[in-house]
């Protein structure tokens, strides 16, 4: 883990990592590179020819000055290595240095505005300077991301974080959005009809089909009166069961019945 990641809060998670442009290496060293190249040519050119005490001296120096650039290459690589330019849910982090660490951060609810600024080799390897404005000039604080790697997606990163955490009634951008177009529409099954409502008188008058469909008896057995008024009660009581009919329904068809037996 790194050294910025450690001192995260409590809940606190990183949105966005970037460091510098690899460019940022070639800007810092293009002076010791230049120095070793020609450090190098004379530590050849010395060794080929002829030794001489001068050449001696030249050779050892060559080599000195050789092995001080490459040594300042690899710490300016090395410190590019160690650089952590952090969006979290709540802060900028700026944290760079091998040895002694120089870390800034700053709130993000404290960020005015970021000014973006890319030339036109920016624009086509990718880097650029973002400038952070705050509401206070605060030491410590994160001002600017010079030759700053994916700038543009850092800067949406941040300004997004931001205005979540200003409205987190907001939802996350793309979170329910359909990836395969619109749902498919399904119709609506039909729901059984509520005691006392209109349809329940289309369903009674149904419901001496539904109940003698089926293949009809080849040798129906005849039944007597008490056993016709017993299953008459019987469907009756089941359609009031259903909630096909009411209470007050089921009673008086029951008096009626009864009377006219």
């Amino acid at each position: 883990m790194s050294y910025a990641t450690n001192l995260l809060s409590r809940g606190e998670e990183v949105v966005f990592e970037s460091r510098q442009h690899w460019f940022a290496i070639i800007a810092a060293t293009w002076a010791f590179i230049i120095i070793a190249i020609f450090a190098l040519a004379v530590l050849i050119w010395a060794t080929t020819s002829a030794t001489t005490t001068m050449l001696s001296v030249l050779q050892i120096v060559s080599l000195v000055v050789l092995i001080g650039c490459l040594l300042r290459i690899a710490l300016v690589i090395w410190g590019w290595r160690n650089q952590e330019f952090l969006v979290t849910t709540r802060r900028i982090i700026k944290c760079e240095g091998v040895f002694n660490k120089n870390m800034g951060d700053s709130s993000l609810e404290k960020v005015n505005d970021a000014h973006l600024s890319q030339s036109f080799f920016g624009r086509i390897f990718g880097y650029g300077t973002l400038d952070i404005l705050t509401a206070a000039e605060e030491p410590g604080g994160v001002e600017d991301f010079p030759m700053l790697a994916d700038p543009v997606k850092f800067k949406i990163a941040m300004l997004n974080q931001k205005e979540q955490l200003e409205r987190p009634d907001l939802a996350p951008p793309r979170r329910y959005q359909q990836r395969d177009g619109q749902p498919e529409l399904r119709r609506a099954e039909p729901m059984p009809p509520r005691a006392g409502s209109d349809r329940v008188s289309e369903v009674r008058a149904a419901t001496p089909a539904a109940v003698q469909a089926g293949p009809p008896p080849e040798a129906p057995a005849p039944v007597s009166s008490s056993d016709q008024l017993a299953a008459t009660l019987e469907r009756l009581a089941g359609l009031r069961d259903k909630g096909l009919i009411t209470d007050e329904e089921y009673e008086a068809k029951k008096r009626d019945i009864l009377e006219r037996m």
